[in-house]
């Protein structure tokens, strides 16, 4: 590998404009591409083998008008108004009769009527009112844009004074806040932090620039993969979040690098293209190690996950290629001028000699002599942190946490405050009809829809509405609580378990329990049943990967397990903060809600690689100084003396980045935000400053064992290709 990017870096050096000008025309290209497509996002609640599934597909197969359920138009009159008034009829008319001839609805059911259905859209107090909307969209299918005209329908009721609100999956899907604030407050501070890391304005910007360049061609990639798979709305936000941080990472690790060459009196080109073949190959190691950690979510078999993790990755290949590519270039045309413009009292020399930090010594000397005493305490603190692990509770997302001015958030408080907090949660039960007896089939629906209305947790069930083939029923369930709460989800599982099949033995009915309340908690418990197995394969890999890596399979082995005690506290700290409720209020939440059933797996995938990313850094000097010395106590301490500054500066930076996104309004980023923040810091502290060396250090020559047979076998991967620029140097040598 070194060679290969040996020569990458000095083609990019010696072409350093066409690199520039390449990567300006990718981006256009990528930027007019995916907007002529559309950037559209879906979310694909596909779950096969689960009951929201099955009642989706007996649906679709014998009643495909009512396979997608009902979306609110939920209305509000002001100030102790009615919704029967009569200045609210005429823009209440002309909102139903809006939707009733847009080519997307299929159905549309006007809370103005004496019918039965026309009052039971109605509150009891008259102040609120929903029109049901029947669309021919699914979640699966339906993207942002129509959503959005959808809303855009409701406005002769907003504009006569009513508050309008669309719930259901059209809500969420045009509800996610804007990220650019995130994004600000995140460039901000990884400036602040390179400028006062390498000291000068150029050597501050060009890491930045190269890292936006990945971030928006990242970004412009995930839209494109959009038009060939459903990519939910959070996907593009996580590639943001996630190719902004690796992306100012790779490129601060290239910069880096660049200078120490120059220390060592190499040219500033011979310095990028050896910074291309040296931090390069670790940035490919660890990018790659972070994108097979994100395609394994393929091992869970969800649609929507696979997805997430794809869009993941695309954001982080793009964070990749412009490190290695268009940093060099940058690093070409800016010469000697890097250094210009520098910070009061900094010292370039410092840098470019890597000279090993004397606090940085100290600190590793202390925790090679005190390693027993270091272990102790940093595992009694890491479990602190791991203990509230047991309250995690794998739940769905609550649109009351959503801010205020959001569709998903508007339906949510007016279901509330006119239904009960029941109404958000519904049900959606589908029935198979295998009888021509009409009479019959009527008795026994009449008996389940009187099973499900008396079963404990259950507000309501509305009378079968049966199809005009008479195939298919569905019966709309109403629970006593909200959709988050973990009583919802043993309802779910008490009515398919017992419930319906005591009420329907015996009987011609089929009936699954589906609606989007019912998939969330089956998307909750097939994460739950995959998620050992995907967690084992993603450690399974990291292992096989470190072990080519570094020939060693005690370092392998460490390795993993520091990054499976460092996600453990991660989860702790997310459970203590969104579960618990500590320090909830910081983040602009008022009320506990439970974790998202797969953010712990999105964010266990993202930490895995990103923590192998510092993995790598700090081990290349470690094994390099092993194998110059075989003394494992001053490998260690020079390691980590050499890497302290820089590593801790990427650290900083990517925390900094998710952050950032902690003050973004949808709860669901917030919760991967303060996930993956706490997750970098407790592995940049605790793991890398004290638990890492401190384990390596109490094994001493058995953390580098590796058996003579296997190292036969093993491919020599070298990732920083130090063997490849020594045998360079030794041939230079004899030529002269």
């Amino acid at each position: 590998m070194t060679p290969v990017l040996y020569a990458l870096g000095h083609f990019c050096t010696k072409h350093r404009w066409i690199v520039v000008i390449a990567w300006v025309i990718i981006l256009a290209g990528m930027m007019v591409g995916s907007k002529s497509l559309g950037w559209n996002t879906s979310n694909n609640m596909t779950l096969n083998g689960t009951g929201s599934q099955d009642a989706t597909n007996l649906l679709n197969d014998r009643w495909p008008e009512a396979a997608n359920g009902s979306i609110p138009v939920v209305l509000g009159a002001p100030g102790g108004k009615k919704i029967s008034d009569s200045e609210y009829t005429d823009a209440i008319n002309e909102t139903v009769s809006n939707y009733q001839n847009d080519s997307n609805v299929t159905s549309v059911t006007s809370p103005i009527g004496t019918s039965q259905q026309s009052e039971a859209l109605n509150s009891p107090d008259g102040q609120i009112a929903i029109i049901s909307v029947v669309i021919k969209q699914s979640a699966n299918e339906l993207t942002v844009d129509q959503g959005n005209d959808l809303v855009n329908l409701s406005e002769p009721a907003t504009k006569a004074g009513l508050t309008v609100g669309l719930g259901s999956y059209v809500g969420n899907a045009v509800s996610n806040p804007n990220t650019n604030l995130s994004i600000i407050v995140g460039i901000g501070a990884a400036l602040i932090i390179l400028l006062f890391t390498f000291g000068t304005l150029l050597a501050m910007g060009l890491p930045m620039l190269t890292a936006l360049v990945g971030l928006f061609t990242g970004l412009c990639g995930i839209y494109l993969l959009g038009a060939l798979i459903s990519v939910p709305p959070i996907g593009p936000t996580l590639g943001i979040m996630i190719g902004l941080g690796v992306g100012v990472d790779y490129a601060l690790f290239m910069v880096s690098r660049h200078r120490q060459h120059r220390g060592m009196g190499l040219d500033y080109k011979e310095a990028a293209s050896r910074a291309t073949a040296t931090a390069g190959g670790a940035i490919v190691f660890a990018g790659s190690t972070v994108i097979i950690a994100l395609c394994c979510m393929l091992v869970v078999d969800v649609p929507l996950l696979s997805s997430m993790g794809y869009a993941g990755a695309v954001s982080v290949l793009f964070a990749m290629l412009t490190a290695l590519t268009l940093m060099p270039a940058l690093l070409a045309i800016a010469g000697k001028g890097l250094d210009r413009f520098s910070l009061p009292g900094y010292s370039i020399e410092t840098q470019e000699k890597n000279a090993e930090s004397p606090r940085w010594t100290a600190w590793a000397k202390a925790i090679v002599r005190h390693r027993v005493i270091a272990v102790i305490v940093s595992l009694i603190a890491l479990a602190f942190l791991s203990y509230p692990i047991h309250q995690l509770f794998l739940g769905q997302q609550d649109n009351g946490t959503f801010p205020t001015d959001t569709q998903a958030r508007i339906s949510y408080d007016l279901l509330d405050e006119g239904f009960g907090v029941g109404a958000n949660a519904g049900f959606l039960v589908a029935i198979a009809i295998d009888s021509t007896d009409s009479s019959t089939v009527q008795t026994q629906l009449d008996d389940l829809q009187t099973a499900l209305a008396g079963a404990s947790g259950v507000a309501s069930a509305t009378q079968a509405t049966v199809d005009s083939d008479g195939n298919a029923a569905t019966i709309n369930v109403t629970p006593t609580t909200g959709p988050a709460a973990e009583a919802t989800s043993n309802l779910v599982t008490s009515l398919r378990n017992t419930t319906i099949p005591d009420a329907t033995k015996g009987t011609s009915l089929t009936a699954y329990v589906g609606g989007s309340t019912a998939s969330y908690v089956d998307l909750a418990t097939l994460i739950g049943d995959r998620l050992v197995l995907t967690i084992l394969v993603v450690v399974a890999l990291g292992f096989i990967l470190m072990t080519l890596a570094f020939r060693a399979l005690g370092l392998a082995l460490i390795s993993s397990l520091m990054n499976l005690i460092t996600v453990l506290a991660a989860f702790g700290v997310t459970t203590a903060v969104f579960e618990v409720g500590t320090g909830l209020s910081l983040i602009g939440i008022d009320e506990t809600i439970p974790v998202l059933s797969y953010v712990p797996l999105i964010v266990f995938a993202i930490i895995f690689g990103l923590s192998m990313d510092y993995n790598v850094f700090l081990m290349s000097v470690v094994r390099e100084k092993w194998l110059a010395k075989k003394d494992p106590q001053a490998a260690i301490i020079e390691g980590l003396a050499s890497t302290g500054k820089i590593v801790s500066a990427a650290a900083l930076i990517m925390t900094c980045v998710f952050l950032a996104f902690v003050i973004n309004g949808n709860p669901i980023v917030k919760q991967f935000g303060v996930g993956a923040a706490f997750a970098i810091i407790i592995y940049a502290t605790i793991i890398r400053c004290v638990l890492l060396p401190a384990t390596m250090s109490f094994f001493g020559k058995a953390t580098w064992y590796m058996p003579h047979w296997l190292d036969k076998i093993l491919p020599n991967i070298s990732i920083e290709g130090d063997q490849y620029f020594e045998g360079l140097e030794a041939k230079k040598a004899q030529s002269n």
